[in-house]
């Protein structure tokens, strides 16, 4: 039997340059001797990298290259090439489509358990489809799952699995027959199989060379094994280290780099000691061997761990001389700045020049790519952009959510304002999603719905909000929404196929197709949708929230990678797309525990215990085989490393390869702070750092006094008082904050439905209130269902309020008794006006009252004013510190309301109807010495701040009796309070 030929390229050697250079020497000026070759690559990306360096190799020049397949990945397509009608292909069926094999995998979980909900039902399916490739990868079969687990030894959640495991192990192979396919996983390894035997029966006359495969998967090591025996086939191994001495050796265990080597050696029945250097990599090798030893030391087993006592006589390496460069950064977007200064640097240093991001962490990526369009670059991130996440994709989800949430504000307003949504019949269309947004959409959280849309339009109409011009216009926006959204707003529960048919159909009624599936997204967009729409027959009936789950699970995964544009020198990579290439600068990222390696997934539906008697491997060989990727870009000519203190405000851990690559320095002697700092953490904090920052003044804007407002509201007048500058930014500058989307029923809501409520309670019993106060408080809630009903208070919350307002209703009638005794009513939300004097003319005030009443014998007058909350007292209203009831008095006796004849007023109340407590509690100020000083005192006041503020160099302050130490304004994000405020506690202090 032929001794296997096996090579290995020593770790911190471009694999690929020294495979191109070696091949080409030994072809020499031959060509065909080249092309006859045929090489087994672990990746697509591989055969790219290695087709690049052979033009690199060539300088330039043309040539005809050896063949090259990737066996590495799960793509059988590559497979089925290297088989083409051999009889082993033809009898093999064709691979199950991914998300064909999702949807039949999900039916046949809901068959066996049902409750669950079909969400649930396809997360569990992709976790176990994920465990049947596991399977089919290490050539198990889960039909002997029975013989090799006792399922008595385990707990009763894990016999259940267990049980629904033999029943897939029958009824899966019965499925795949009846659909005519096999799982891609298990057509791989078959095509592998049969590969090796075709081979070893007849072994090609070319030269075959298996290489940068660690054989990972029991076929690929099967086939490597029949590569290296065949007469004119090797293969080459990436980074086993032969320098590692036989103690550690032995002692290797599933977490260390070269534990999966060290397993392909053993299927191949070769001893370590046999495998040569590949030819070329010689001189290489000695110029990296101090990075390598280095690494060996990090990953060193435990078991001899003892070793590293002696480093620091041995001198076996020179910290000082190893390229690695170490950043400890406070937080992603430090690190993300750090890495995108690091690969901009590396295009200044010549223009060959490559440097590549090595990370498992997507959002880091990200990031980085984030931050490195700050110079116009485009990075090639090997990983993608999720679907979910492009234009199209959001564009998909956010439709869904809309239809989902009953066309809801937030919802419909987040769909109709993507950049996507342009419907060709809209001319208008951006100004009528504005003016709906501005009107309509703003205010208290509403069901959603075109009628809770035609009866809040009403509202503001009947409220004189809006004039009937713009309620026709919104209505006729609303409606043309609505209709566009017919096709899934008309269906309950359907089939699958007829939700994504409408679902399409709905998309494409707010955007051109032409313009929809356009783009690389729109294309993967279009492909998923071919997906769902031919695979969707399989699953069950179902409402619109179970259809946007299943949307979102089954676009996990499919990535979009745009075509052009991309940065030729830079590069984003997984750790999978990392091997065997190399940059001239490679960059290891996210370098935490549970990200770099990461945390061992966590099986649903078998057990450690379950899995190592079964025969599939520990979660642990993925630690290893994180750790062999990290130990090859970590001899690379020069490494920078990163990793952020806090992720998400949690303190982190280091990856345990940092961890060890201290104990190694300290062990040298070496200061392990200072080692392998860089300067791209000093310069990644000072890029945007701005010196001696100076706050904004406190804003004291001075309008010429034609711009000062004539006419001002009672309620205005306390805010005049406490921050003119709120006042200038809504009577001058005509400023008005939008309420939020569905905003919350908060106070301020309350005590406008209170008032409703109160007016037409009072207008229902103007004089006398039913004696049974039961009958008066059956009358009162009847009340507040109607308006809770007009105002289209949500169920939940009538639910909270109603005990509350009936508490409120229980003090409302008693406190009527007893002040119907003296006063009756006689106007409600009366509007009047009193003029005052000013050196730049005269001045209006104008009042609103909630409610003035009478005195029995018509003489004297009463102002009550209703509160859903706040406490008033009457020494704050005698002082002026509360002016609105004392000014509506002067209106009062001034003869400012109609009807009442100047007369005057002896009682001011704040009734605060809060519905805590007893219900609500009064406040009056009814003493004639009391009322007459909080009348004069008002008055003075109010002249005092015509005749200042008539004066052109008074200003409009923010807040000038306090430092932002009140309650928040609508104005002080323009104020800039917490600027200035801060900065003059802080001189202040």
């Amino acid at each position: 039997m032929t001794k296997p030929c096996v090579y290995t390229i020593p770790a911190g050697l471009s694999f690929v340059d020294r495979m191109a250079s070696t091949l080409r020497a030994e072809s020499g000026d031959d060509p065909s001797i080249l092309a006859s070759m045929q090489l087994l690559l672990p990746t697509r990306r591989a055969c790219r990298s290695l087709r690049e360096a052979f033009l690199r190799d060539s300088e330039g020049k043309p040539l005809l290259l050896p063949r090259m397949n990737p066996i590495g990945d799960v793509d059988e397509e590559e497979l089925s090439l290297l088989l083409a009608g051999t009889e082993a292909e033809l009898s093999l069926e064709p691979a199950i489509a991914p998300m064909h094999r999702l949807f039949l995998i999900t039916r046949l979980i809901g068959k066996m358990e049902q409750g669950r909900g079909i969400e649930q039902d396809m997360a569990l399916a992709r976790a176990l489809a994920h465990l049947m490739d596991q399977v089919y990868t290490e050539d198990l079969d889960l039909k002997n799952l029975p013989h090799a687990i006792d399922r008595a030894e385990f707990s009763k959640h894990w016999q259940i699995s267990l049980d629904f495991l033999k029943i897939l192990s029958e009824h899966w192979p019965l499925v795949l027959k009846e659909q005519g396919v096999m799982d891609a996983a298990d057509r791989r390894n078959r095509l592998l199989k049969s590969l090796a035997a075709s081979w070893k029966k007849n072994p090609p006359a070319h030269r075959i060379i298996a290489a940068g495969s660690t054989g990972s998967i029991p076929a690929t090591a099967e086939l490597l094994k029949t590569v290296a025996g065949l007469p004119d086939g090797c293969i080459v191994l990436p980074g086993l280290d032969l320098a590692m001495d036989a103690e550690s050796w032995n002692a290797i265990q599933d977490t260390h780099p070269q534990a999966t080597l060290k397993s392909l050696l053993k299927t191949l029945g070769v001893e370590r000691g046999d495998v040569a250097v590949w030819p070329g990599c010689d001189e290489g090798a000695k110029e990296r061997a101090s990075t390598r030893t280095f690494c060996t030391e990090i990953m060193r087993p435990a078991e001899t761990s003892a070793a590293w006592q002696k480093l620091k006589d041995a001198k076996s390496f020179d910290p000082q001389a190893l390229s690695i460069e170490r950043y400890d950064c406070a937080n992603p977007q430090e690190e993300a700045l750090v890495i995108a200064l690091a690969l901009r640097g590396a295009l200044e240093q010549s223009e060959q020049t490559t440097a590549a991001l090595v990370t498992p962490d997507r959002k880091l990526a990200r990031r980085v790519a984030m931050a490195c369009r700050r110079w116009g670059i485009e990075i090639d991130d090997s990983a993608g952009t999720p679907l979910a996440q492009t234009r199209a994709g959001s564009f998909i989800h956010l439709c869904m959510e809309a239809a989902e949430e009953n066309l809801r504000p937030v919802a419909l307003l987040s769909f109709c304002k993507h950049a996507l949504c342009m419907p060709e019949d809209a001319a208008h269309w951006r100004g009528d999603i504005r003016a709906l947004d501005t009107h309509l959409f703003r205010g208290p959280a509403f069901s959603g719905g075109l009628e809770s849309y035609h009866a809040k339009i009403s509202l503001l109409v009947e409220d004189k909000r809006i004039n009937e011009s713009l309620a026709a216009l919104m209505t006729q926006a609303v409606n043309s929404i609505a209709g566009k959204f017919t096709p899934l707003t008309r269906l309950s529960k359907a089939p699958f196929a007829d939700w994504c048919e409408a679902h399409l159909q709905t998309l494409e009624n707010f955007c051109p197709p032409h313009i929809l599936w356009a783009g690389e997204d729109g294309e993967a967009a279009s492909l998923f949708f071919s997906g769902l729409r031919e695979h969707g027959a399989y699953m069950p009936d179902m409402d619109v929230r179970e259809y946007l789950g299943i949307l979102k699970i089954a676009m996990e995964g499919i990535a979009v990678r745009p075509k052009y544009g991309l940065h030729p020198r830079l590069s984003i990579l997984g750790q999978l797309e990392a091997r065997l290439v190399e940059a001239d600068t490679m960059i290891l990222s996210g370098l935490n525990e549970n990200t770099w390696p990461p945390k061992p997934a966590v099986d649903p539906w078998m057990s450690r215990p379950m899995r190592r008697r079964f025969g599939l491997p520990s979660p642990e060989r993925s630690t290893g085989l994180s750790a062999h990727d990290f130990a090859q870009c970590l001899c690379a000519d020069k490494v920078i490393l990163t990793r952020s203190l806090r992720v998400d405000g949690t303190p982190t851990v280091p990856s345990r390869w940092l961890q060890r690559m201290d104990t190694v320095l300290q062990a040298c002697g070496t200061d392990t702070a200072g080692a392998l700092k860089g300067g791209l953490l000093d310069i990644a904090r000072a890029i945007d750092e701005v010196a001696n920052v100076k706050p904004a003044p406190r804003p004291e804007p001075r309008p010429p006094v034609s711009a000062r407002p004539r006419l001002l509201p009672v309620t205005a007048i306390e805010t005049w008082m406490n921050d003119p500058y709120s006042l200038y930014a809504k009577y001058i500058l005509k400023l008005y904050k939008l309420k939020p989307l569905e905003e919350p029923l908060d106070a301020a809501m309350r005590g406008t439905l209170l008032h409703d409520i109160l007016d037409k309670f009072v207008t229902l019993y103007p004089k006398d209130l039913p004696p049974d106060r039961d009958i008066a408080l059956k009358s009162f809630m009847g009340i507040v269902a109607a308006e809770m009903e007009r105002h289209a208070i949500e169920p939940d919350v009538r639910s909270f309020w109603t005990p509350r307002l009936e508490k409120t209703g229980r003090f409302l009638i008693r406190t009527e008794e007893t002040w119907r005794q003296t006063f009756l009513p006689r106007l409600r939300e009366v509007e009047g006006r009193m003029e005052f004097s000013g050196n730049a003319g005269p001045f209006t005030l104008r009042g609103r009252a909630d409610r003035i009443d009478v005195s029995h014998d018509g003489r004297e007058a009463a102002i009550v004013d209703y509160k859903s909350g706040g406490a008033f007292s009457p020494k704050g209203m005698k002082s002026g510190q509360y002016p609105q009831l004392p000014l509506e008095a002067l209106i009062v006796e001034s003869n400012g309301f109609d009807d009442l004849h100047g007369r005057q007023v002896t009682a001011l109340a704040y009734w605060i109807l809060n519905g805590s407590g007893e219900g609500g509690k009064e406040t009056t100020l009814i003493k004639p010495e009391d009322l007459q000083a909080a009348k004069d005192n008002a008055r003075e006041g109010m002249q005092t701040l015509i005749d200042a503020f008539d004066d052109e160099a008074t200003p409009y302050y923010s807040l000038p009796r306090q430092v932002a130490k009140r309650y928040n304004t609508d104005y002080d994000q323009l104020a800039r309070v917490q600027e200035w405020s801060t900065a003059a506690e802080q001189d202040e202090t």
